[in-house]
């Protein structure tokens, strides 16, 4: 059997649930409104004019929204415009102190690649900043191996190139390729010295992939 309550009780229960569905409504609308937002910047970012691809990256980079300022860097590294890019890979450096290089061993390397790996792997860069009239890189780096050293490199068109230098080692670490949120490169050394003997590299160079997660 169905209750029947008084008109003024439904009255009440309907003032009550108004602010409730009111909010709701706020909500939705506000979302629709950010989601506009997001779009029309990727819209902007996917223009067919290059100057405002990078008028609008710089713009969303000065601004303290972590959603846009992510997709932005994102879609920016991932561009074929070689001018954003590189502006995505310069933000990076401005807001990254601390960068870990995943060294990465060959699944049959050889034996100057192994040992190349052994004197390389946890290459961590750290205190890095990047020179605005130059785009000239500094910073420290350290191995496994290796205590924190002082190393120079160079922001290039859409990547970089970092000298690194250690006893037996003079190394080139270049990053170029994005793919998604994935920075790769490699990490090529000429190896001297003690370095180079048969129970050592057996070498005087070697080469491994180096990659850099960007989220």
């Amino acid at each position: 059997m169905q209750m029947k309550y008084p008109r003024w009780i439904l009255t009440v229960l309907f003032i009550i649930a108004m602010p409730a569905l009111a909010i709701d409504l706020a909500d939705l609308e506000a979302a629709k409104e950010r989601a506009s937002i997001i779009d029309r910047v990727r819209e902007l970012l996917a223009d067919d004019s290059p100057s405002v691809r990078l008028a609008v990256f710089e713009e969303v980079m000065k601004g303290d929204d972590p959603v846009l300022r992510s997709m932005a860097l994102e879609t920016a590294l991932n561009a074929d415009d070689e001018r954003l890019k590189t502006a995505a890979l310069r933000q990076l450096i401005r807001d990254r102190d601390n960068i870990l290089i995943e060294i990465v061993q060959p699944v049959d390397p050889s034996q100057a690649q192994a040992y190349l790996y052994a004197a390389w792997r946890e290459l961590i860069i750290s205190e890095l900043k990047i020179d605005e009239s130059t785009d000239e890189i500094t910073g420290r780096f350290s191995t496994a191996q290796t205590a924190s050293t002082k190393f120079t490199g160079q922001l290039i068109r859409g990547g970089w190139q970092l000298r690194l230098a250690r006893p037996s080692f003079t190394c080139f670490l270049t990053m170029s390729e994005v793919s998604g949120v994935e920075l790769s490169g490699a990490l090529q050394c000429s190896i001297s010295g003690r370095a180079t003997t048969e129970d050592a590299a057996n070498a005087n160079s070697a080469t491994l992939p180096a990659r850099v997660k960007l989220s």
